[in-house]
């Protein structure tokens, strides 16, 4: 399997993971729950991408062989 797929599959579930540890113990309505979990997902999705390129970035503008 492709190394940025994985990548992306691993992203996908520390957000998924992160996204529902963050809204469980809130004590709001489902409704609400839903759209918390579906806003920190893509948060957490977004941040971890940047991450990712930034450190990709920096692994070939300084380190490169």
């Amino acid at each position: 399997m492709n190394a940025a797929i994985i990548v992306l599959l691993v992203v996908m579930l520390m957000s998924t993971v992160s996204s529902w540890w963050m809204i469980r113990r809130k004590d709001q309505e489902k409704p609400v729950k839903i759209m918390m979990f579906i806003g920190y997902f893509w948060l957490l999705t977004f941040l971890q991408l940047l991450l990712a390129a930034l450190l990709y970035y920096i692994g070939r503008r300084f380190f490169s062989l």
